[in-house]
């Protein structure tokens, strides 16, 4: 059986109205390339009976509990096959025929492959590995192509909630992984991260850069400079409702 170029996952619970969307965009991008995994964490909305109608174009889904994101995200990745994975939320959805784009660049001497999105109200993110990674998560999940081999033994952390992708980019820079970056619009996305989740990201960051840098200084000025880059990221949303 020929291996899969892109495992895609798409982790999901309750999101009935935004999921067709997403599960079009991938069952339109070249069937040779792709194997599609739907991990729904027990959805009582109706997105089941969605997962149901496209499961002939599916490598496969299951629907059942699970602790939380990224809980699920290991499932997705237990059951992959691809040379590749990548995490494609239940509002979000890739551009067309971007796994055929995107194929030339995913070369296995890299650890990661990273390019752009565009959310819904116009803002425009550009994924990085850089010096800043030490303060904060830079790359964003649905820009990003993972080598397989990231996960021979790694998985994400079930305890975290909201930040556990930061881990694994951290890791990759201060390891200094190979990496190759493109101008190239990977995925659309819903906005997210309003106000209520920004204590949460800050004690998550935190906790997760604690495990990776050892110097006692440097991450006494780092949590400070993000607990006050977050202070005017909760004005700003207060004033002008930004939520990226």
């Amino acid at each position: 059986m020929i291996r899969p170029l892109v495992s895609v996952i798409t982790v999901v619970y309750n999101a009935s109205q935004t999921l067709e969307a997403t599960i079009k965009s991938v069952v339109s991008q070249d069937k040779d390339l792709v194997e599609y995994w739907i991990i729904d964490g027990g959805s009582t909305d109706g997105s089941v009976d969605i997962i149901r109608q496209y499961e002939q174009q599916l490598a496969g889904w299951i629907s059942e509990p699970d602790m939380g994101i990224y809980d699920a995200m290991n499932k997705g990745i237990d059951r992959s096959q691809g040379q590749w994975l990548y995490f494609l939320g239940g509002d979000d959805t890739l551009r067309p025929d971007i796994i055929n784009e995107i194929k030339p660049h995913l070369d296995g001497k890299y650890s990661i492959v990273f390019g752009e999105v565009m959310f819904d109200n116009g803002a425009h993110y550009r994924s990085f590995l850089g010096p800043r990674t030490l303060l904060q998560n830079t790359v964003h999940h649905q820009s990003a192509f993972y080598n397989s081999s990231v996960f021979t033994s790694y998985r994400y952390d079930p305890t975290l909630t909201i930040v556990s992708e930061y881990d694994i980019h951290l890791r990759l820079y201060t390891e200094k992984a190979s990496t190759n970056s493109l101008p190239i619009i990977i995925a659309d996305c819903a906005t997210g991260g309003a106000s209520s989740q920004l204590n949460r990201s800050l004690k998550e960051t935190n906790r997760v850069r604690n495990q990776h840098v050892k110097n006692k200084y440097l991450l006494t000025f780092l949590s400070a400079f993000l607990r006050l880059y977050y202070a005017q990221k909760k004005i700003r949303f207060l004033l002008y409702g930004h939520r990226v």
